[in-house]
């Protein structure tokens, strides 16, 4: 069997009335991002605020109605442009999948649009905010809805450039500007390899439409040709893509830096858009992925979960510690996906997105409030500095914010995955996946889901540490300044469109919403009929037990050391060094990447200085010959031809002087000429 790939047309599909209702979807916030980017300045703010919101909301019912109605695939095909005979085509592809996907993007959005309306009230660049989040969410949809690799790859660069512009929303301040600029540049280095799937698939099948590759690659492998390893070094490529974007290994170092936002961008991104976009393309791009690379995946997925845990127990920033739970999450979702538990991830990166918005948003709640707390402090004329993020300085806020710390609670408790909340289910759903792979597998495999244990009992101990900090004891800054103690006596609970989208998302975090059965999802209408695979999976009694026991311990270990604290709890610097540099991934890829780079660009500065300098003293020599040959020309034949003249002109006028026209003289000096001549001849004769 020779190596060629079978030609299969590109056909092209009109859009139904449901891919132009998507369409719509996605053009709302389209339109949105040009009229309040244009023309916001002259908008009031609450105008503004509300405009963005509702579009966002009639978004969400769209989607809504759009998934009700969504059956079997609904895929359209057009032509982009064409150069010659060469015909470039886009296409959007509706499934279930696909639906699921676009409706918690839309919903979590409008939580955080309903929330910032609030929160962002009268802060500076209010103007731009909205219409940043509104190309933010295009961006994600477009992702979602697109069946053509290349503008994916398009909407994945405006998902880049919306988060820079809302990570360095506050970009006055040096950290926030620091940020971006670390997000933006890390992302652009990951993407370079999706350039490269890109032109690899291009090049072997001749069209960047998935679906189309996809049946290409099934036809490779059934016959068995030679272009079947092709196809695996492009997915090994569009996964390290999502190495950038999803925040793996080493690339996850820009993702704790990105609290610099906003905290409802920080929602937004690491609940249903930026890091969900990665681990989405994968699960799109999965037939791609097999052998080594599979394996590669889970490795890489089990080492960001692990490390991520691990500095999330020893820091001290509030919403960095969620930042590395994402991280952490997001290892797991790989790891699924390398496993072929896709259907698993799939879960994970839904429930995912409801209960760390709620988190995000319930921190963000508090932080709010420490914020009112410090411009309060202004106003009475006491200028201190103070982190309003430093869980060490908070404490007891059970009892002045009660509808954020039910909410917390509850997504709490979706994330360390105790059972009757959707983290349960689809954690363990993810732990059963590792458990069949590691079973088909053997060997070393066995390391990864004993790992996979591990994390788990990590996460707990280091979202209950943030529980208790946050939540229980005294209000620790008092013990530092007692001033603070009348200006904490003013906090209260949050206005109603802050406790609306959290009490909203902690409902949605909750079991009922996927699976009749609270103690595992395999009969449940989510994992029943899986939207990637479309088959049930084993299920496992003994995971949740393990699960659970180890989460029963992290508890009661947490509990145990953090149950009494005081303002200065977990000042020792045993390994926080170590967590605070990112294990030194920062430096090692400094050290491997940039400083090469560096060397590389100093030595060809310096070639390039020899150069000049080269064609400096070719030049200095031309320019000293050239007043050498000058000095000669003007002075040795310029001057010998004077002198002739000179002398000629001498002698001309000598005997000029002689000559007066008489007869007398010529006759004169004819006689003398000719005795002259008598005299030489008789000489020589």
């Amino acid at each position: 069997m020779n190596g060629s790939v079978p030609h299969i047309e590109v056909p092209l599909f009109a859009a139904d009335g449901i891919s132009q209702l998507a369409l719509t979807i996605f053009f709302l916030p389209v339109i949105t991002f040009v009229v309040l980017f244009f023309a916001g300045k002259h908008i009031p703010a609450s105008i503004r605020s509300w405009l963005a919101t509702t579009v966002m909301g009639v978004m969400f019912v769209l989607s809504l109605y759009l998934h009700t109605q969504i059956e079997g695939e609904h895929l359209s095909r057009w032509i982009w442009f064409e150069i010659g005979s060469i015909q470039f085509t886009t296409s959007l592809l509706l499934t279930n999948y696909s639906s699921t996907m676009m409706l918690i993007a839309t919903f979590v959005s409008f939580m955080v649009h309903l929330y910032s309306v609030q929160y962002m009230k009268e802060r500076r660049n209010h103007s731009k905010y909205f219409p940043y989040l509104a190309l933010f969410v295009s961006s994600m949809l477009g992702i979602i809805l697109s069946d053509n690799l290349l503008i994916t790859f398009i909407f994945w660069e405006l998902v880049g450039l919306a988060s820079f512009l809302l990570i360095g929303f506050w970009y006055e301040k040096d950290s926030s500007a620091a940020a971006a600029k670390k997000a933006f540049l890390y992302n652009k280095f990951a993407d370079l390899a999706f350039v490269i799937a890109i032109m690899i698939l291009s090049a072997v099948y001749g069209t960047t439409e998935i679906s189309v590759i996809k049946e290409h690659v099934h036809i490779s492998a059934a016959l068995q040709t030679s272009l079947v390893g092709l196809p695996v070094l492009a997915g090994l490529a569009i996964w390290f893509a999502t190495v950038g974007k999803s925040a793996q290994f080493p690339l996850y170092v820009w993702l704790p830096d990105a609290m610099a936002g906003p905290t409802p961008v920080s929602a937004l991104l690491h609940a249903a858009t930026m890091v969900a976009a990665g681990v989405f393309l994968l699960l799109k791009t999965s037939f791609l992925l097999g052998g080594w690379v599979a394996h590669f995946i889970v490795i890489i997925g089990c080492i960001t979960a692990l490390l991520a845990a691990l500095q999330a127990i020893r820091t001290f920033d509030a919403k960095k510690v969620l930042a590395y739970s994402t991280v952490s999450q997001l290892g797991y979702m790989m790891m699924a996906v390398g496993a072929g538990a896709t259907d698993a991830a799939f879960f994970h990166l839904a429930t995912h997105a409801f209960f760390k918005a709620c988190l995000f948003l319930s921190v963000g709640a508090v932080i709010h409030a420490m914020h009112h707390m410090q411009s309060h402090q202004f106003d009475h004329g006491q200028y201190k500095e103070l982190d309003t993020l430093d869980m060490r300085l908070m404490g007891s806020f059970r009892k002045k914010m009660p509808i954020t710390f039910v909410s917390y609670t509850v997504a709490y408790a979706a994330l360390i995955g105790l059972p009757f909340f959707s983290g349960f289910l689809s954690k363990d759903a993810i732990l059963g996946g590792l458990y069949d792979w590691a079973h088909a597998t053997g060997g070393w495999s066995w390391l990864i889901v004993a790992a996979a244990f591990a994390t788990v009992g990590l996460t707990a101990f280091y979202m209950t540490r943030q529980f208790i900090l946050i939540f229980f004891g005294d209000f620790r800054l008092i013990k530092i300044d007692d001033s603070y103690k009348k200006f904490f006596e003013h906090i209260k609970e949050s206005e109603w469109l802050i406790n609306i989208p959290m009490m909203i998302l902690a409902a949605l975090s909750m079991w009922f919403f996927f699976s009749l059965n609270p103690l595992h999802a395999q009969t449940g209408w989510w994992m029943k009929e899986s939207f990637v695979t479309g088959h049930a999976h084993d299920f496992h009694l003994f995971i949740p037990v393990v699960a659970i026991a180890i989460t029963t311990v992290a508890l009661w270990i947490a509990f145990t050391k953090y149950k009494a604290v005081d303002a200065f709890v977990d000042t020792r610097i045993t390994l926080t060094h170590l967590f605070a540099h990112n294990y030194y991934i920062e430096k090692g890829i400094d050290a491997m990447f940039i400083q090469p780079v560096f060397a590389l660009s100093k030595a060809c500065y310096s070639i390039d200085k020899c150069i000049d300098g080269a064609i400096h003293i070719k030049v200095y020599f031309f320019v000293v010959l050239a007043q050498i040959a000058d000095v000669f020309d003007r002075w040795v034949i310029d001057g010998s031809v004077h002198i002739v003249v000179g002398i000629n002109r001498f002698v001309g006028s000598y005997f000029r002087s002689y000559l007066k026209g008489t007869i007398q003289g010529y006759f004169y000096f004819t006689l003398i000429a000719f005795a002259l001549l008598l005299l030489w001849l008789g000489w020589y004769l």
